[in-house]
């Protein structure tokens, strides 16, 4: 299951608009062509027809409007239909005004063209950056959600993947600073540096060295700028039962028990990117149990720090008490981030959300304990 976006409208190339839309320039030219029957002052309404390559511009492509042209000059030009007193200036003016509309509809078209490879870049950079979640992994279940806090954006500073590795079942959540391209960058240098590490890696502690490494390297060689990143790591033993955790100053995360949410206790190291020493970043790796029927959900803090009108924080532990356990992480997902959309104002922050549960057969879905 792919990170789950939340819809917008996608740019296609080659896409049209409605047919009703499409329709209107024809439906402006053939009320034109009826009044000029029809009118006692057959000269204005003539004049009318200067109109209809302006609204066509905007919805039709300039081969329409230069046939719809060559139509309404050659109705101008018949001499049942031809105003009384329209000269060759008159001609001149309707073909300028016609080869405006043609002019316009060639820009929007190249622009729209443009637009399309601008989000198809922007989508091949969001699967570098957030890789598509199989639904399961080695006995775990999970999905995940990224939403932008740019508008009409795909992608951010945010990343988060789970694979498996020699020393189990690995999962990642991070945020790096800002926004843009930069930032972009960085989240998929650090994404494609954990991949790498947790197959070589056999503990928490050296994996984040790495994506430490990666950060300033890249900076020191100019690829970056210099950004700082938070970090969740969690390892996955079958073999234990348990789950072992290490925060770069990351929000913790919450375990959804079958009668309570708990956050998870950790103590967090200080963000990667900057260039402590190694004796300034002691041992913080946290181990707790993970059993069936009990859920994982990592988040950033684009959603602790989401707001309502009154400007408090969203209670996300306060709201996820009462659900029925245990939850399909995908139901999870679309039930936090439906909540969310209500409760804040507005999000100035990227939001990412990663639950992940064992995998079992069967499953109810989430509902309020209190009905």
């Amino acid at each position: 299951m792919s990170p789950r976006v939340p819809s917008e409208t996608t740019l296609q190339r080659g896409a049209i608009a409605p047919r009703w839309l499409r329709a209107l320039p024809v439906a402006v030219l053939l009320l034109t062509v009826l009044f000029q029957v029809s009118s006692p002052d057959p000269a204005v309404v003539g004049f009318t027809t200067a109109v209809v390559p302006l609204v066509a511009a905007f919805v039709v492509g300039p081969i329409w409007i230069t046939g719809m042209a060559v139509v309404v000059i050659g109705f101008l030009l018949t001499p049942f239909f031809r105003p009384a007193g329209l000269d060759a200036r008159d001609l001149f003016a309707f073909g300028v005004v016609w080869s405006i509309g043609i002019a316009f509809a060639w820009v929007r078209t190249r622009f729209q063209a443009r637009l399309v490879t601008v989000e198809n870049v922007a989508q091949a950079a969001q699967y570098a950056v957030l890789p598509s979640l199989p639904d399961h992994v080695d006995g775990l279940s999970c999905a995940g959600l990224y939403r932008s806090a740019q508008r009409g954006a795909r992608i951010g500073g945010d990343l988060f993947d789970i694979r498996a590795s020699p020393f189990g079942v690995r999962m990642v959540l991070g945020d790096v600073q800002g926004h843009g391209l930069p930032a972009v960058s960085t989240a998929a240098a650090v994404l494609a540096s954990f991949h790498e590490a947790i197959l070589d890696e056999p503990d928490l502690e050296r994996i984040a060295a790495r994506l430490e490494r990666r950060i300033v390297l890249d900076t020191d060689e100019g690829r970056t700028p210099e950004l700082f990143a938070s970090v969740l790591l969690v390892e996955f033993r079958d073999d234990v039962g348990e789950m072992r955790l290490l925060s770069c100053g990351h929000p913790p995360p919450l375990l959804l028990r079958a009668d309570r949410v708990e956050e998870v206790d950790l103590k967090p190291r200080p963000l990667l990117g900057l260039r402590l020493d190694p004796q300034e970043r002691p041992s913080c790796v946290s181990t707790v149990p993970f059993q069936p029927e009990e859920v994982l959900l990592a988040y950033s803090d684009g959603l602790s720090e989401a707001r309502d009108v009154d400007g408090r924080y969203y209670p996300l532990a306060k709201h996820l008490s009462g659900l029925v356990l245990p939850p399909s992480p995908g139901r999870l997902i679309d039930f936090v981030w439906d909540d969310l959309t209500r409760f804040a104002a507005r999000l100035d922050d990227d939001v990412s959300l990663l639950a992940v549960t064992r995998a079992r057969r069967g499953g109810r879905s989430v509902e309020r304990a209190d009905g």
